[in-house]
Formats: C-alpha cells, structure tokens, sequence
C-alpha cells in the first residue's frame, strides 16, 4: 500500500527532506519505523530511541495519537516533542489583536488577562540572531482550538479565550505568541491562562530553530536544545 510520511525539525534533518511518498506492506506504525530505520540508518535510529539529548521522537497518524495500525493513504507524521486557536503566518500585531478581543468582551464578564510571548536575544549567555518557527499546522490548529475549549470547560468563570501563535522567521523582541482570556472574574482568568501556556508549549506541534553565535539548535520538549550537525 501507499503511505505518504512527514518529517519536522531535526527528524527532517536527518532524512533531507519533509515528506515522502512510500510504498509499504507494513500495516503498523512500528513495522513502518523499522522500515524507514533501515533506510536512514543510525542517526534515525538514535531519534527513534531518545539517545539525542534525551528527546525521543512521536508519531501521529492523520493527526491522531496513539494510533498503531495504518492503512492505504494514511499520513504519518513522525516529530519531536514540541517547544512550545489560531496560527499566524507573519507577525503578530499585538495591540490590534488586543483591541479586537478586548471589544467582544460579554456584558458578564469583568476580567482581562493577557500573555504575550517575545523572542529572547540571549540564551544561556549567547546571542540568538533568529528564532525560526515551524508547525505541523494541521495537527497544532486542531490542538489550539481543543486546548481553548478544555479550558473553557475546567474555569467556569472563562467566557472567552484566544490563543495566536506566530509562525515565521523571528528576530529578538518579535511577538510569538498571544494568549487572551476574558472572565467573570479575575481568578480563573489568571489561572486559565497560566495552564494555556503549558498546554501550548507541551502538546502542541510547535518547534523552534534559534540561530546564536555559537551554532544552530533546535528547541523541543519544553526547552531541550539539539545542536544542529
């Protein structure tokens, strides 16, 4: 059968490329990864095991986790743990975002809390030059969007929440991501937003590429870095 696989972040530095097209008799996702074990080799073969800076790498099948058996024309996806509602190719114009949400606030609610998210210029006592985004956008849209109606769901004084995440070439001081909640009260909009945060960085599928004086690393798993080879 015919399956077509994708590659994110330093997976995808390994096999050379995002995506391919293959023709398989495997019919579960471990007999495919064996598969693309031997075609790829070691490097893969680390990735698959958690020996690269203890990252170990995930499948999803159509966007789904947990999913073992595959069939003709699926997607699998095979990615890092991420780094970290709605996904902006560009950047983000904060304030307007602001304004616009801040003017659909429901005549109940009487609370606004706000999270913007910026890129550093120095990590761990180097300059970062880029930060450089990139997004599994079928899979973190649907994400974003479960992540606000969770939220919704467990602070019952949250009436609306948005979160935008930017995606695209960042330099130091650029706007990543925005998370606005609107509440009865201030409690749970203050919780709510703290909670949207670790969701977003954590099961999301988010990656970032920050460029420094001393190399190239990729950012997963919250904030591992990878040094790029």
């Amino acid at each position: 059968m015919r399956v077509r696989v994708r590659y994110f972040a330093l997976v995808k530095d390994v096999t050379s490329k995002d995506m391919e097209e293959l023709n398989t008799e495997c019919e579960t996702v471990n007999c495919l990864l064996n598969e693309l074990e031997r075609r790829y080799g070691p490097k893969f073969r680390s990735l698959l095991q958690g020996q690269v800076s203890g990252v170990k790498v995930f499948t999803l099948v159509n966007g789904k986790m947990n999913v073992d058996t595959i069939r003709e024309g699926d997607e699998i996806a095979i990615l890092p743990p991420p780094a970290g509602g709605d996904l902006r190719r560009g950047k983000l114009d904060i304030l307007e975002e602001i304004k616009r949400f801040r003017a659909e606030a429901p005549p109940e609610t009487g609370s606004m809390v706000i999270y913007v998210g910026f890129v550093k210029g120095v990590v761990e006592g180097h300059q970062v030059s880029d930060l450089i985004y990139e997004s599994y956008d079928e899979y973190t849209s649907k994400r974003l969007k479960e992540i606000e109606e969770e939220i919704k769901r467990k602070y019952h004084d949250v009436v609306k929440i948005k979160v935008i995440h930017a995606i695209d070439k960042m330099k130091p001081g650029d706007d990543v991501i925005l998370i606005m909640v609107l509440s009865r009260g201030r409690k749970d909009s203050i919780d709510a937003v703290k909670e949207t945060i670790e969701l977003v960085k954590h099961t999301t599928g988010i990656w970032k590429l920050e460029v420094r004086d001393d190399g190239e690393f990729w950012v997963v798993a919250g904030n591992t870095r990878v040094k790029r080879e």
